[in-house]
């Protein structure tokens, strides 16, 4: 997972040759992993090899003939033009990219996803935008196609953190199918936020949602398999005495004789 997470890294600072180096490795040990495979053949095209790229993208086709990524790539290297890249030094330091920071930082899974065409041309690292609009946030590619939008209630939460001047950078943390046709997608992508405006200056964009839960518990020696009194034994004297009477009571009546009272 770590020389997987080093490799979208050097594609992400655009380092194509550390790419090469990191993506060979990860295929000594998986050679059929069709991830590792594309972004070699992605790290080849841009680093200048356009004939080792379209072997990789071929690889992958060998192991999963319908793989959008590859067939795109082959696509594209019908018209790419060649330009061999002497400065391989990244151009931006985006090393610790997918570096999880409490409050700034967060991974999201996408909704109302973009149709399988454009979804097919994303790949983990790409980098998108977060645009804001009046009810969502949407999320767009380097061509402002639209991906798909945030959940709404993380929408609600930045969109005034956005329009009061927030900002934000995204990338293509993974790109999944969810059946054998590869037309369902599941996008998730990694935020980040870099500036914070004055007015917000003290609110994180990504606050923790951690809660704290506790669970009841009853001591064994206060659980009775039999029904507890529901009276206090004071409660009981208390009854005890308001039924009882020292008074004679008439046998016919039943009601009880006043001895002070005589018949006239």
């Amino acid at each position: 997972m770590e020389l997987i997470n080093l490799a979208i890294q050097a594609s992400l600072s655009k380092n194509w040759k550390e790419a090469i180096k990191l993506n060979l490795q990860i295929l000594k040990v998986s050679p059929g992993d069709t991830d590792a495979l594309n972004r070699l053949a992605k790290a080849y095209l841009n680093y200048g090899f356009k004939t080792k790229s379209e072997t990789m993208y071929k690889r992958v086709l060998k192991i999963d003939k319908y793989n959008p990524i590859a067939l795109k790539g082959l696509e594209n290297l019908k018209t790419y033009k060649v330009e061999r890249k002497t400065n391989t030094d990244p151009v931006s330091d985006f090393s610790k990219a997918f570096l999880e920071e409490p409050g700034t930082t967060k991974t999201v899974s996408l909704i109302r996803l973009s149709d399988a065409k454009i979804l097919s041309h994303t790949q983990p690292g790409d980098a998108v935008s977060l645009v804001a609009h009046e009810h969502c946030v949407t999320i767009t590619n380097s061509r402002s196609e639209n991906l798909g939008r945030l959940p709404d209630d993380l929408a609600s939460r930045l969109g005034p953190f956005m329009k009061s001047g927030n900002k934000y950078q995204a990338w293509i943390k993974s790109v999944n199918y969810q059946d054998k046709n590869q037309t369902k997608h599941t996008l998730k992508v990694f935020i980040k936020e870099v500036y914070r405006s004055n007015k917000y200056k003290n609110i994180p964009s990504f606050p923790s949602t951690e809660k704290l839960t506790y669970a009841a518990f009853t001591p064994p020696e206060l659980i009775h398999s039999d029904r507890p009194l529901t009276t206090t034994p004071e409660e009981d004297v208390d009854e005890f005495s308001a039924t009882s009477t020292d008074e004679p009571v008439d046998s016919e009546t039943g009601n009880a004789q006043n001895p002070l009272q005589t018949d006239d």
